[in-house]
Parts: C-alpha cells; structure tokens; sequence
C-alpha cells in the first residue's frame, strides 16, 4: 500500500492542479453540470432497460408475448436513447446560467438548433418519412450535442450584451412578454447562422453535420480488421472518445461485423467438439469490457468500501444495480467520468488489461474454447460474469474476477484523489 500512497501522492501532485485549473474553465463546467443535471433521466430509465431486455430468457419472451416489453421500451426510448436532446439543452442551459445570461433561452435556442441540423426524413425517394431518427437523437449525436450547446449558448451570450440588438420593452409591459421578447433578433441572427452551416452540408456528400462526425469517427476504423491488436485498439480509442462524450457504439459498429462473422465461422467446429479457429480473439472481446465500458464496476464496488465522501459513496449505491447489468450511462454522465482528467488514465486502460488478461488465459491454456453460438444469442444485460460461464466454461468467472480485482487497483489511486476532494469540498 506505501507504493499506492506515493502514486496518489504524485497524482495529487501533478493531476490535481491541472484538473482545477480545467474545472474553472467555464466551458467544461457548464459540460460537466449539464451532464450531471441528465442523471435523473438515465437513473430513472436504467430499470426499464433492464426489463426490458431481461436476460432470463422465458421472462423476456413473456415480456413480449404480453405487450408490456412495447411500454417499457417506450419509456426507455423517451429518456436514454435520446440522451443527446437532454445534453444540448442542460449544457447551454448551464453555460448561460455561469454567463449571468437567461439560461432558459440559451437552452431552448440550442435545443432548436440541434434539431434545425438533424436530418429531418427517414428513407429515400418517394418512401421518405419525415421524420427524426433516434439514432441521431440518442447515442451517435451526443457528440454534436455537446458542440451545438456551447457554441450556440456562447454566441447567445454575446448578442445578448449587444445593446442594439436587445429588445427593451416598457416597464408597463408584463415581465414574462418583455423576457420573451428581448432575444428575438438574436434568435434570428443565430438560426440565419444555423441555417447556413446547415446549407453548406446539405452540398457535401456527408449531407449533414451529424453523418459528417460520425464518418469522422467511424470510417477510419473500418477497415481495422478482427485482429487481437485491433479489437484492443478499437476498445481503447471508444473508451477515450466516451470520455469526451461519444458513445462506444458509434465505434464499436466498425468491428462488430468482423466480430459476428468469426463467431458464425466458428460454430462448425465448436459443435464438432474441437477448439475453435478464432478463440484469442473471441475470448479478448468477450473480457476487453470486463463489465460495462471502463470496468466501471469494479471503480463503484471498491469506491463504497474504501470512499470517505458521502458524495460518491450515495452515488455508487444507486448506481451500482444499472451497472451490473451493463447499464453504464448514470455513471459516465453522472459522477461524471466524461470530461474527467483524473480518471482518464485509468478508464482508457482498463480495456487494455482486462483484455490482456483473457489473451493470456488463452496463450497459457486456461481458456480453451468459446461457445460462439451462445455469444451471438446472449442478451446485452446479462451480467458479464453470468455471461463468462456460459460462453467460456467455469474458467470464465474466474477471469472476470480476476479482471474485477486488477481493475480495482488500477481504479484505486485516481479515486482516492477524487473522494479526497470531495471530502474537503463537503468538510467546508
């Protein structure tokens, strides 16, 4: 433990001050409040995902056969799979707010100009649909979000210190109609601007901002192929771009292709009894995510032993039960680990050594086969290490644990520094 005191030492001594520093900075303030201000919808949404996709198989088909699995992904579908909409209006919210300007309107003027520059019809041709897709709603426009928020929340705060284009009405009229009226031409002058940024993607072959980031994002990881090398990489790359707010799926799309084809490639040989032709890979992506992104849940379990704070420690509780079945979304957005210096070391190499581990279980002979058919089937929400025995063996659980362990102490050190702040701020 004297080596895990002098590491916290150090990091209290070199990531702290640059984490303050970056903490009075009212850009990432405002994206850290903003996050934070979402728990609500994610905390609150996580139980009906969870039953919703229940991974007791004759649960989930009654789910189904009943019609209650349609209501209950409707609440979830209302909430968390249009996260982004929540994002852009709390971060601009916040960010006006910090400005001493009206933040309800920086709020609403980017909440519409997130949706001005969403694509706005489903299909091609005759058949289009017009329409808002969840996809750009939800997880693959987090990103945009983000930048809509503050670019459009900081513009809102200049104009609005531009006398001439503030609307001044008498004081005879109502308070509520002179508020509402104050930024009308700075409405207009920020949607002329949206308007065109729209205009101009319209002429590119992205077609909109929202395709242009994603494709960014996702095509250079396209032709990565399946290795072992590669599926670390792809899961170290969506743990950074997660800590900046892009949800891993955008990027783990690329792989998961390669990944469902080794698995229906090898199904011939594991029902012939023999070892299949793609276990280091299959088994380095069953545990690269030992849990949910970022082993999280080794950081919650060890947190409530370990943690002072009372901050973090009501946190855990009521986060630990969505995590468990992998529900990572209170966590990422909720402590908030996005836009987090502290914790970026250790939630970017986390997939590195859980993966590490079962790469190494297969070399020495301790994983010797992966049950593909069972992992093309296996519910999202299962819990991983129920998950491990079924498509791995009894080894499975034991290198989740294993894995659990590792992922504790490599959480431990940039935890303390957090629950040490924490404490001081809640001691004052």
């Amino acid at each position: 433990m004297k080596f895990m005191d002098r590491f916290q030492q150090l990091l209290e001594k070199t990531l702290v001050p640059f984490s303050n520093k970056l903490g009075q900075n009212k850009v990432m303030q405002s994206i850290s409040e903003g996050m934070i201000m979402t728990l609500p919808v994610t905390i609150g949404a996580s139980v009906f995902s969870i039953l919703a996709n229940f991974p007791i198989k004759f649960v989930n088909e009654w789910f189904q056969s009943t019609g209650i699995a349609a209501s209950m992904n409707a609440i979830v579908n209302g909430s968390t799979n249009i996260l982004a909409v929540f994002i852009v209006f709390a971060i601009a919210y916040s960010y006006g707010k910090r400005s001493h300007a009206n933040g309800i309107v920086a709020g609403l003027l980017s909440l519409a100009s997130f949706f001005m520059l969403a694509p706005q019809s489903i299909g091609e041709g005759e058949k289009a649909v017009a329409a808002f897709s969840m996809n750009y709603l939800g997880s693959e426009g987090i990103i945009v979000a983000i930048l809509v928020a503050i670019l459009v929340a900081a513009s809102y705060v200049k104009l609005s210190r531009v006398k001439k284009l503030v609307i001044r009405m008498p004081d005879s009229v109502p308070s509520m109609v002179s508020q509402s009226l104050e930024p009308l031409v700075i409405g207009i002058i920020i949607f002329l601007f949206v308007f065109l940024f729209r205009l101009a993607f319209d002429f590119t072959s992205y077609g909109t901002f929202f395709e242009f980031i994603n494709q960014l994002i996702a095509k250079p990881l396209m032709n990565i192929g399946g290795s072992v090398p590669a599926i670390l990489l792809i899961f170290v790359l969506s743990n950074i771009l997660f800590l900046f707010g892009i949800h891993p799926a955008a990027v783990q799309a690329a792989i998961m292709p390669i990944i469902i084809s080794m698995m229906v490639g090898s199904s011939a040989a594991f029902q012939a009894g023999e070892q299949i032709p793609h276990l280091e890979n299959l088994a380095v992506f069953a545990f690269v995510n030992n849990d949910s992104a970022g082993g999280t849940l080794s950081l919650l379990i060890m947190g409530l032993f370990i943690g002072k704070s009372k901050r973090y420690k009501e946190f855990f509780k009521i986060s630990l039960v969505p995590n468990l079945f992998n529900i990572n979304e209170p966590v990422i957005f909720g402590m908030p680990i996005v836009f987090n210096p502290i914790l970026f070391i250790p939630f970017t190499l986390s997939s590195l050594v859980s993966g590490g581990v079962a790469l190494f279980a297969v070399k020495i002979g301790f994983i010797t086969n992966y049950n593909p058919m069972i992992g093309l089937g296996m519910p999202w929400t299962l819990p991983k290490v129920i998950a491990s025995v079924f498509t791995v063996g009894w080894q499975g659980p034991i290198i989740w644990i294993i894995n659990f362990i590792l992922l504790a102490l490599l959480y431990y050190p940039f935890f303390k520094v957090l629950d040490n702040q924490a404490l001081k701020e809640e001691e004052q």
